[in-house]
């Protein structure tokens, strides 16, 4: 059926072309097609939605990111700025990807939809991956946590159950299901939602590092360019980790570049340098070169979004240099907003809409810049949707409460930071107003509240003896 349907988006779309002119040259996105087409999951779970715009040269690809997503019912389901849309209600909600750039066609821009169905299907597991692993001690693991629902289906709800290790001496687990072992043992880890719980035994041994793999291998590029390096450790008992976090860093030449205790590279000068990842005395290299090409323009996305008074937006600013090769050069611009009291502009691309209006984002690096139009619209908060749904938190330990705003013009944001957090029951949880991080205090039941001006939203935590 969705074949059929992009053969029939196809059709269209070419006899439009045929029927209208656009600018001789110029490539314009004339359609959008949002996948998955019609989904159902559970309350409580999250979709991962795709754009792929078809252009009027015949090209496609994917515009998940330069787009905007809505949701027309954010009762059921709303939707972040990168697609991935979370299940509050049952009921059915069209889920759109819009685009304000004029197309061939139309001046207005090209849109996509699909029907996404929230159902109320209860959870009945909840299985915790990988199975009872063996990471050697200081190494770090990421758990995953997938819910099995009465009616069949299962899903990814990793970021929506409480996580618990049972002998925090032999490893720690955070609010993501990021393990790490800190001694040899076991430990029982648990993923937990309400009453339901799946664990999974994390065992730390005592296997050795043999040997260190530094990646990616003798990267070439401009002067004041980043590139994050990764260290892979090899273990005796042949496992491999990444301990980019856990080694030493070093450079060989640091007029020409320098690393940083993350493995995060520099060049300042043509020329080599070699840099080395080194744990006790083990070691492994790479050769970094740094070359002259110079920066010839910078474009900034997204392209003219729209956010409501209040919300922030991130901005990327991509640089092409005089070589052809292009790169993230977001944390090296300075970035500006042409109306301050409207937008302001952190250094690292994060836009703040303080007032309605049009304001013009700007990035620069020497003489070279890019722009986008950022636009604060009227829209208001309506609603306010708080996760993790049902939290079970042991005596003790903390989870992280995310606050997502709902507005009237269909659009949801992440608005965690910008709400105040209280806990109805302080015996059993604190929650920290101004970022949301719940600790379990005692046994019982306690309402997490997240509230703006007169708009709250909230979920029921239950505090546990562990």
């Amino acid at each position: 059926m969705r074949n059929i349907t992009l053969v029939l988006r196809i059709l269209f779309l070419g006899s439009l072309a045929l029927s209208l002119t656009a600018c001789a040259g110029e490539v314009a996105l004339n359609g959008i097609v949002v996948s998955p087409a019609n989904p159902s999951i559970p309350a409580g779970a999250t979709q991962q939605f795709t754009a792929e715009g078809w252009f009027n040269d015949g090209s496609t690809s994917d515009v998940t990111t330069q787009v905007t997503w809505t949701s027309s019912d954010t009762a059921v389901a709303t939707i972040d700025g990168k697609g991935l849309a979370t299940a509050v209600g049952p009921g059915t909600t069209t889920i759109t990807a819009t685009s304000s750039i004029p197309s061939s066609y139309s001046s207005t821009g090209s849109s996509g939809a699909t029907i996404f169905t929230v159902y109320s299907a209860p959870l009945s597991s909840i299985s915790v991956t990988p199975a009872n692993p063996s990471i050697p001690i200081g190494v770090s693991r990421q758990f995953t946590a997938t819910g099995a629902y009465s009616d069949g289906s299962s899903f990814d709800i990793t970021t929506l159950v409480t996580w618990s290790s049972s002998n925090p001496a032999v490893a720690t687990v955070n609010s993501t299901g990021l393990a790490t072992t800190l001694a040899a043992g076991t430990a029982t880890i648990t993923a937990a939602s309400g009453s339901i719980s799946g664990s999974t035994t994390l065992t730390g041994n005592s296997a050795t590092l043999a040997s260190i793999s530094v990646t990616p291998a003798n990267p070439n590029l401009p002067v004041g360019v980043t590139q994050q390096l990764t260290a892979t450790g090899a273990y005796s008992d042949g496992s491999s980790f990444d301990i980019t976090t856990l080694v030493t860093w070093s450079s060989s030449n640091a007029a020409v570049a320098t690393v940083s205790s993350t493995g995060l590279a520099t060049p300042l000068a043509a020329g080599t340098a070699t840099l080395t990842a080194a744990s006790g005395s083990i070691s492994g290299s790479t050769t970094f070169t740094g070359n002259s090409a110079t920066l010839a323009s910078i474009s900034v996305t997204p392209a003219n979004p729209s956010i409501p008074v209040g919300i922030s937006r991130q901005f990327t600013a991509t640089g092409t240099y005089s070589d052809g090769s292009s790169f993230d050069i977001t944390a090296l611009v300075t970035w500006a907003s042409s109306n301050p009291s409207a937008a302001t502009m952190n250094s690292t691309g994060l836009a703040t809409g303080l007032a309605q209006g049009a304001v013009t984002i700007t990035a620069t690096s020497g003489g070279i810049s890019g722009s986008a139009t950022l636009t604060m619209t009227s829209a208001t908060l309506t609603s306010i949707s708080v996760t993790p749904i049902f939290p079970l938190i042991t005596v003790g330990t903390n989870v992280q409460m995310k606050a997502t705003g709902n507005y009237s013009d269909g659009t949801s944001y992440d608005i965690t930071t910008l709400v105040t957090w209280s806990s109805s029951n302080l015996a059993v949880a604190t929650v920290v107003s101004t970022t949301g991080v719940a600790t379990g205090v005692g046994v019982g039941t306690a309402i997490i509240t997240a509230t703006v001006s007169a708009v709250s939203g909230n979920t029921i935590l239950t505090g546990t003896s562990g």
